[in-house]
This record gives structure tokens, C-alpha cells and sequence, in this order.
């Protein structure tokens, strides 16, 4: 009976706190960018936070939040669960997002579109976040896997001895026999393209390590003030 209250407890305290935590940024431009807007609670009208109703993508970095094209959580609707939303063409909103509200634990809703895949937004610079440079230390290319090339090339088929002194004979006797052809696949395996970059960059006097698409310019990295790359 005491496991199971404890646990009970702890279940409760877990839903209060992630309710207390839920958190969403707008952003003006596709692709996080331009200005942006931090919202940790339900917003009846986001004229007041200095957007208006222009958001062109969306970051949900915990809970479940609706957004909606009119004040008061009027017309159309989605519900965005925590993820990454380089735009909004897949909400059908058309940019416009007026109110947004916590979504109702273990409800349904019609329009849930699924976040993106791939974590564009990880080093994004965020709202009001102070950034500086520091040096890299190293770069090293972590290669993908090998890839196999093939081709097709036109080549002579091999020939049967019989058939060969039978075409032979029939050569002498004025009939004109060319050899047959065949389509002969040849592969080889080259060296696969890096699939990232491992860089190391100094920050006040700790190495880290970072996974980039491409080397940084300039052999420097933009981190915020706790050393964490961004964007």
C-alpha cells in the first residue's frame, strides 16, 4: 500500500510539474527566425505580445498547446504536441495564430500535425539570448557508409563451340553471322561522404564537442552563455 501511494504521488507531482513547464515560441519567420514570442500560459489574444497574429513557425518545447487563427480560440484550430515546426503549411492556420491555450491531457483533437523529423531548431539562437564566439580546437570528418556504383555496359556474349563452328560453316556458305551482344553490370564501391562534422571548440578553458552538417567559418562556433552552440 505505501509503493502504491508513493507512486501515486509521484505521478501527480510529474503531471503538475510538466503542466508547469509546458512552454512554446513563436517565431515571425519561417525557420526560426526574425522576432519571437515565449508563451507559458493560455493567451486569449497575442496582439499583446508584440506579433500580433503573425507566426511563421513554431518551437513546442514541452506539452501539448493549441493554437488558433482568432482571438478567443475561435476558427480553425491545431494542436501542436512538443516538437519542431519550421513552418505552418501542414496546420492550415496560413500563418495567422491569434490564441493558444495548454490542450487537454489525453484529449483528441482533428488537427495534430506531426512535428518535424529532424531537430532544425537545437541551435537556433533563442528569444532575448546573449551569444559571443570562441575558438575551435579541432574539426574531424566522420564519414558515412561506403556507396556501391553501377553500370551497364554492352559486351560480347560468350560463345558456344558448337555454335561457333556451326556459324563457321554458315559464314562459308555467304551467310553473314555477327557475334551476339549482352548487357554485362558492373559495381564498385566508393568512399562515402562525411555524414558530420565533430567539432571541438574551447569554452573559458573546457573542450566540447559538437555534431555540425559543415565546418564553422572562420574556425570559430556562436555559443550563449552556458556554452551551448547556436545558430
Amino acid at each position: 500500500m505505501k509503493i502504491l501511494t508513493k507512486t501515486a504521488l509521484a505521478v501527480c507531482t510529474l503531471v503538475l510539474s510538466s503542466q508547469a513547464m509546458a512552454q512554446i515560441v513563436l517565431y515571425e519567420g519561417e525557420g526560426f527566425r526574425g522576432r519571437s514570442v515565449v508563451v507559458d500560459r493560455d493567451m486569449r489574444n497575442l496582439d499583446r505580445r508584440g506579433l500580433g497574429d503573425k507566426a511563421s513557425s513554431i518551437v513546442v518545447e514541452r506539452g501539448r498547446w493549441e493554437v488558433c487563427e482568432q482571438p478567443r480560440f475561435q476558427g480553425k484550430c491545431a494542436v501542436l504536441r512538443r516538437g519542431n515546426y519550421p513552418n505552418l503549411r501542414g496546420t492550415g492556420l496560413e500563418n495567422n495564430i491569434s490564441s493558444i491555450r495548454k490542450a487537454g491531457e489525453g484529449r483528441r483533437y482533428d488537427n495534430e500535425p506531426q512535428a518535424a523529423a529532424r531537430d532544425e531548431y537545437q541551435f537556433r539562437r533563442r528569444a532575448s539570448e546573449r551569444t559571443t564566439e570562441v575558438p575551435v580546437t579541432s574539426v574531424r570528418a566522420i564519414m558515412g557508409p561506403p556507396n556501391q556504383r553501377c553500370w551497364v555496359e554492352r559486351q560480347a556474349a560468350p560463345v558456344d563451340q558448337n555454335a561457333a563452328i556451326a556459324g563457321a560453316v554458315m559464314g562459308i556458305m555467304g551467310y553473314q553471322v555477327g557475334q551476339p551482344q549482352q548487357n554485362v553490370q558492373h559495381c564498385t564501391t566508393v568512399q562515402g561522404t562525411p555524414a558530420h562534422y565533430e567539432v571541438t571548440y574551447n569554452f573559458r578553458g573546457s573542450l566540447r564537442t559538437v555534431q555540425m552538417t559543415a565546418p564553422p567559418a572562420n574556425n570559430r562556433v556562436i555559443v550563449n552563455q552556458q556554452g551551448e552552440p547556436r545558430m
